[in-house]
């Protein structure tokens, strides 16, 4: 698990590098989807309270890094919160592959 740690507003992309469990070697991604959920639960029952999901944007498939912007009205959020990463294989398989606390800081500029 990842805890990740932003200030309020930013926009810049969370990236991640996806490795096999086994060999610990980054994976190739090519065909796969990836989403990005943040809630204010760690263990939600549903989606009604999801903060926000986010598409993932693969930058190089065969080496495993994919990553996730939040606009900035998403990114406009001060607290702790939680995160997950699900991964969609191109045989359609569902894994998720990260999670931990998404916090957000309060920062001193405001625009």
């Amino acid at each position: 698990m990842t805890d990740i740690t932003r200030k309020r507003g930013d926009t810049y992309a969370d990236e991640f590098i996806i490795k096999s469990k086994t060999t610990k070697l980054p994976i190739n991604i090519a065909g796969y989807t990836f989403t990005l959920t943040v809630d204010p639960s760690k263990t939600p029952v549903d989606d009604t309270d999801n903060l926000y999901q986010l598409t993932g944007t693969i930058l190089d498939a065969a080496n495993g890094r994919v990553e996730f912007a939040p606009t900035a009205m998403q990114a406009d959020q001060v607290g702790t919160f939680y995160f997950d990463v699900q991964m969609i294989d191109g045989a359609g398989r569902k894994r998720t592959i990260e999670g931990g606390k998404y916090k957000y800081e309060q920062d001193i500029t405001k625009d």
